[in-house]
């Protein structure tokens, strides 16, 4: 044990003038007796010093005693040594989407204000979100960094890799403590797991007309990570009406509903599924069209299901000669368009084709392009061959064969799509027009997306505003709130569909975490509240004694 003052021990002397007055107040009193006779003869007997003493001697004055001793106790700041895990520590707070689930930002607060308490410090604090921010500056003082985790709010946007966060500090930490909902791709820091509410949720979301052109498909996806049986309805709302359907989900699954939409054209959609669950943001999905047109150029063959997902992408108008967007499907180009184009099971001179192949198992490198693209449910038989050249870069792969390429030739942007698809049941998956959407996206960035996730950034082209709450916003926009954005163009009007990221309704998967080890230091862990604490019963004691002793 140690104290930090020890000089304050001096207020022990307190004690003598406490006994002095305790002495003086304590003087012989006469007693009224019916006679006197009675003690006649009686020799009187006189008591011995410690007898007086004792006499004198009574728990008003031990609790007075013993309450001087406890605050000279206090005074001096006495603190016992325990071991902590010494070192700098960087806390790694999630703020993802994920953390605005009902109670989930709450328990990661308490857990890092519980790793401040048992740890050394110094301390410093980032938010894992998108963008990474500094939620304090490195401190050696722990009240410093408690009042900093107090400020700890989620937000609607994804999480980027860790090492960007890790990037907002680049010296080296000692401890990196990573509290969140979800440790998948924390690797080599301490995690803290925190965990997450049941779920209900809409995973995805994409609308497309008919292959016929007499009405529009809505495609969702929807998810229910409970531990029960969930009887759900699912609603979509267009400017026509609105549309219902019902399923019966089991639980930990999920699965695909395709709900036909009838009436006339309609620029913007919203998907409800109810009912509520502590993460309300994927409760509801918004899609919007493209309201710009897109003039494609068709060679190869036909497909219907291609086209749809086309013309749900953007306005997509069939072009001759000049195009903004060439197509190919199942052929080999003659020359390179000039511009961006899309190749489906197809190749050009710059990148030829060998033919076709058997397909094998699917993966895929990360990419945004590909967030919202189930590979498990896709089968695809046979893929086309291609001599890539060195530049391009593989999204996806079919067993050892490319299955998605982009590429920034010299004659402009190309997507390779070598699925053939006659043969896969890509073009009846919700994912096929969510896939061919992305490309687009990626193709033509000039034309502004109708699609974006909260805290995504949209450049807009001159003559081009997003009406908010604020008012209007040109340039660019980097949204907060999930909704219908209306889109000002120089050409007409349309809107922007802005979702939380899709990836915030699945549950996270199980990882093993392995807990590096952190070296323990020696820190006083202070007394002195404890005995105020308990100095305050024993003066409220010592004046109700006092009070009932002159009552």
């Amino acid at each position: 044990m140690t104290w930090e003052l020890p000089w304050a021990w001096l207020w022990l002397l307190a004690l003598i003038p406490v006994v002095l007055l305790h002495f003086l107040r304590r003087r012989e009193r006469d007693f009224l007796v019916s006679a006197l006779f009675l003690w006649e003869g009686v020799r009187p007997d006189q008591p011995h010093f410690l007898q007086r003493l004792r006499h004198r001697l009574d728990l008003l004055l031990l609790l007075q005693v013993l309450a001087v001793i406890l605050f000279a106790f206090a005074l001096s700041r006495p603190a016992l040594f325990a071991l902590r895990p010494s070192g700098a520590t960087l806390l790694v707070l999630d703020a993802s989407a994920s953390t605005a689930s009902e109670g989930v930002a709450e328990k990661i607060r308490e857990e890092a204000k519980r790793v401040v308490r048992g740890s050394a410090g110094p301390w410093t604090a980032v938010l894992w979100t998108d963008p990474p921010a500094r939620l304090a500056e490195p401190t050696s003082s722990q009240a410093e960094i408690l009042r900093a985790l107090d400020l700890y709010r989620p937000t609607l946007r994804r999480r980027p890799p860790l090492a960007r966060a890790l990037a907002l500090f680049p010296e080296p930490w000692p401890r990196v403590v990573v509290i969140t909902d979800n440790p998948a791709g924390v690797i080599g820091a301490e995690v803290i797991q925190v965990e997450r509410p049941p779920n209900l949720g809409l995973t995805a979301f994409s609308v497309r007309p008919a292959p016929d052109g007499t009405r529009y498909e809505a495609f969702l996806r929807v998810l229910n990570a409970t531990p029960k049986y969930q009887d759900v309805q699912v609603r979509v709302r267009t400017e026509a009406g609105e549309f219902w359907a019902s399923r019966l989900l089991p639980p930990g699954q999920e699965e695909d509903l395709v709900l036909p939409l009838f009436g006339v054209r309609a620029g913007a959609f919203v998907a409800e599924l109810l009912p509520g669950d502590p993460f309300p943001w994927d409760n509801v999905r918004y899609f919007a069209f493209s309201t710009g047109t897109v003039r494609v150029a068709f060679v190869g063959q036909e497909d219907r299901y291609l086209w749809a997902a086309l013309r749900a992408a953007a306005s997509a108008v069939r072009a001759e000669g000049t195009a903004d967007l060439y197509v190919a499907v199942s052929t080999e180009l003659a020359g390179e368009p000039v511009g961006p184009a899309l190749l489906v099971a197809a190749g050009s001179p710059d990148c030829p084709g060998e033919g076709f192949r058997p397909a094998g198992a699917l993966r895929a490198e990360p990419s945004s392009l590909l967030a919202h693209v189930s590979l498990e449910k896709i089968r695809i038989a046979k893929v086309y061959a291609l001599r890539l050249p060195p530049e391009a870069k593989v999204l996806a792969w079919a067993g050892e064969l490319p299955l998605l390429v982009l590429w920034e030739s010299p004659h402009g942007r190309r997507a390779f799509l070598t699925a053939e698809l006659g043969s896969s049941n890509l073009p009846l998956l919700p994912d096929f027009p969510v896939l061919v959407r992305n490309l687009l996206g990626w193709l033509l960035p000039e034309e502004p997306a109708p699609l974006l996730e909260v805290g995504e950034t949209l450049r807009l082209p001159p003559g081009y505003a997003v009406l908010t709450g604020e008012g209007p916003v040109e340039g660019l926009w980097s949204p907060e709130e999930p909704g219908l954005y209306a889109l000002r163009r120089p050409d007409g009007t349309g809107y922007v569909a802005v979702n939380v990221p899709w990836e915030a309704s699945r549950p996270p998967a199980p990882v093993e975490v392995v807990k590096p080890e952190s070296p323990e230091a020696k820190v006083a862990v202070p007394l002195w509240p404890w005995v105020l604490l308990a100095l305050l019963p024993l003066l409220l004691g010592e004046a109700l004694l006092f009070a009932g002793g002159h009552g």
